[in-house]
Parts: structure tokens; C-alpha cells; sequence
């Protein structure tokens, strides 16, 4: 009975988990839509969506990084299919979570398929992850040394504003 009790209260804290990415993925694909594509979603930053000299949208990281006009053409054809591919990515995960919400709204729940639901999400996400850091590592050996400094730097700055803004401090 307590065994039963204990994967019943795992499942609803991973079920909690995922609800919250979802929702936290959900605001940010709201919040970025319109933007023009740029590698890793970061399609510009509110007042930095101007058109530059090179009639480029949304393209903060590009002037960050002091991109040449030949680099940023470069860079934007590889954003456009990477986003294809992780569109894709990002439905299947949606529609996993809808088949997962179904199997919980079961009269008599069968934990099987809803383990199996979880780890089929988890095995996308992981997916998802290991694409991004491709595209990274990609766009990375296509700088020299002081771009590629740079756009690490700009890139663990995101993830730390992410972070702190997803669990702020409690008082």
C-alpha cells in the first residue's frame, strides 16, 4: 500500500513539474512570437528590435557580437531550420503532455502507460537539449576567439536571468 502511495505522489510531483514547464515554455513562446529568428530563441530583447543597418530584426546577438554582414546571412539560414526541427521537437512534447492529461483523467488509472508517457517526454526534452547545444557548439566554431568568448558569456548571462527569474528569492 505505501509502495502504491509513493509512486502516486512521484507522479503527481512530475506531473506538477511538467505542468510548470509547460506553462513557463507556453509564456515564452508567447513572449517571442513575432520576434524575427535568431539562434537559440533569443530573437531580440525588449527596445533592441530596431532594424540595424543590415534591415535585420530582432538581431541583439548579432550586434553583440559584432557579426559580419556575411556571418549574419550564415547564421540566420542555419536559425531557420534549427527552429523548424525544434518546433517539431516542442509539438511532439505538447502533444505528449495532452495524451498524458488524458491517461490521468482515467476513471481506473493504469500507471504503466502514464510511466511510459513521462519517460517518452523526458526522452524528447533530452532530445530538445542535446539539438540546442548542437546549434551552439555549431554557431560557436563558425566565430573567432573573441566573438566566441563573447557569445558564451551573453549565453550564460541569459541562462542566469532565466534562472533568477524563474525561482526568485524568497523573503
Amino acid at each position: 500500500m505505501k509502495n502504491n502511495l509513493v509512486k502516486y505522489i512521484l507522479v503527481v510531483s512530475l506531473l506538477m513539474n511538467f505542468s510548470l514547464l509547460g506553462a513557463a515554455g507556453y509564456t515564452h513562446y508567447q513572449q517571442s512570437r513575432g520576434r524575427a529568428a535568431a539562434p537559440f530563441g533569443y530573437g531580440g530583447l525588449p527596445g533592441r528590435t530596431a532594424p540595424n543597418s543590415h534591415g535585420i530584426r530582432g538581431n541583439w546577438l548579432f550586434e553583440e557580437l559584432s557579426l559580419k554582414p556575411e556571418q549574419i546571412k550564415l547564421f540566420q539560414q542555419k536559425a531557420l531550420s534549427f527552429h523548424g526541427a525544434l518546433d517539431k521537437k516542442r509539438q511532439e512534447v505538447g502533444r505528449l503532455r495532452r495524451a498524458l492529461f488524458g491517461l490521468m483523467r482515467a476513471d481506473n488509472l493504469d500507471h504503466k502507460p502514464i510511466e511510459a508517457t513521462i519517460a517518452q517526454i523526458t526522452n524528447r526534452q533530452q532530445d530538445m537539449q542535446k539539438m540546442i547545444v548542437a546549434h551552439m557548439l555549431e554557431f560557436k566554431s563558425l566565430l573567432d576567439k573573441d566573438q566566441q568568448k563573447k557569445f558564451l558569456d551573453l549565453i550564460e548571462d541569459a541562462m542566469a536571468k532565466r534562472k533568477e527569474a524563474a525561482y526568485p528569492e524568497c523573503l
